[in-house]
Formats: structure tokens, sequence, C-alpha cells
């Protein structure tokens, strides 16, 4: 069992590589993994599911550029270049944030932008499809998820083929799903962070963007997003694990 964790941070700095170092403790112990930096990738039939993280690309924009018709340039070209060697992927894979929202994508979705960024350690609500789904039934009913984004996806796709549902939603938006493959494989996605659920990194996605975020939703609604609310808990990381069990059993 190897699972193949794609890197969508382009910079890799100043933390490099964090999204692999925390999905990864996430797997199950003895699980193997390897990241694979979005640019590099070559062989993915190697990797029993792929875990896609998130970025500070805008999956909205690669959509409508990909829509356009038009040649594709710069980081919508990189993207894509990924993007279809993930089209060919036969295997499960659970997509986070960006992740999500390429994944949902490639099967049809349609991608929307929120008017302001949303950011912070905050609650979501499981559906009944979410409540019994083998991967996010240990969650509460309401459970909690880092933030920072401004892409979501708007609507899942109508593909008669395969079957999509929602896992969780906050304010009405999607937020989890799955798309069931006519194969029987499994596609999962989440607009918040499995890999931040943990005192430690909450919060981390608010603090290594102040640059850009203070501005964007002021000071005030920045300072709240720093808060971590007595009362929450950090459930959502097993979600990767359970995934991945799910695969092995």
């Amino acid at each position: 069992m190897t699972i193949g964790i794609i890197d969508f941070n382009p910079d890799q700095t100043p933390d490099h590589s964090q999204y692999v170092k925390r999905i990864s403790t996430l797997l199950p112990e003895g699980t193997a993994y390897e990241g694979v930096f979005f640019r590099d990738i070559d062989r993915l039939d190697q990797y029993d599911a792929l875990i896609l993280s998130g970025s500070r690309f805008f999956a909205t924009q690669y959509q409508r550029d990909v829509r356009s018709g038009v040649e594709l340039s710069g980081e919508s070209a990189d993207v894509d270049v990924a993007v279809r060697k993930i089209m060919g992927y036969k295997g499960p894979i659970f997509g986070i944030c960006f992740g999500a929202q390429i994944l949902a994508h490639i099967h049809g979705a349609e991608l929307g932008r929120l008017p302001l960024t949303e950011a912070g350690y905050l609650t979501h609500q499981l559906t009944e499809v979410g409540a019994s789904d083998p991967v996010f039934r240990g969650l509460d009913q309401t459970f909690w998820g880092a933030q920072v984004h401004t892409d979501f996806v708007q609507t899942l796709p109508e593909n008669t083929d395969e079957k999509s549902d929602i896992i969780a939603t906050r304010n009405g938006y999607i937020h989890a799903f799955r798309i069931i493959e006519p194969s029987g494989v499994t596609h999962y996605g989440t607009q918040p962070h499995p890999e931040m659920s943990n005192p430690d990194d909450a919060t981390f996605l608010v603090r290594v963007n102040v640059g850009w975020l203070k501005n964007e939703i002021g000071a005030e609604a920045y300072e709240a997003a720093l808060e971590i609310p007595e009362d929450a808990t950090f459930q959502l990381g097993s979600a990767i694990s359970e995934f991945v069990r799910a695969i092995i059993t």
C-alpha cells in the first residue's frame, strides 16, 4: 500500500512541502507514501490512492481558462499538465481545498467564487449521507475544520454514469462531497483541511497568509480568524486515515 500525495503548493517555501508533511501524519501506521510535486508527476499507476493538496492557485481561474478554449499559459498550463495525468488515474482519490475543487472540475462540476475570502477554524454540518459514509461517519454532526478559501464547489456533476453526494455543508455551500465512479471507485473532496485539524495547525493557514488576508477581509475579521473557540474539536483528520483504511479493507 503506497499513497501518492500530490503537492500543489507552487512555492515550496517558507515551510517546504508543508502539505505532504502534515497529510502524511494522518495516514494509518505503516502506510507508505510519496510526496509528488505537481510539476514533477510521472507515473501515477504505482500508487494505491492519491491525495491532492491545497494550493494558493485559484481553481476557478483554471476552469475558466480551460473552458475558454484559448491556449493555456503560466500557472493554468502547469496545473493542466497535472490534471490530465490525474484524469487518467483509476484509483481512489481524496482532494483537499484546491485539490477538491480540481477533482470536482475533472468530473464536470461547476466551481464558484465567494464574494469574500472565508478564513478561520470553522464549523461544518454533516448531511445524512455524510453521517453514514464510511470515511466521515466518525465525525460529530457539527465538526470543525481549518479554512482559507475564496473558490468553492458550486454544484456537483450531473453525470448519470456516476453518483454524486454532498457529505457536508457550511452556510448552504458544499464543503465535502463524494463521487462514485461506474467502476465503484470513490473520489472524495473536502473544502476544510483535515491536515490542519490539531491545536497547533488549526490557524496555520490564517497566520501564514497574513500579508494578503488581513487586507482582504479586514483587520478585525483577521484577528477573529486567529481565534480557536474553546468548544472546538479536532476530528476531521480522521477522514484521511479512514479513507486509507477503506482501501485496505
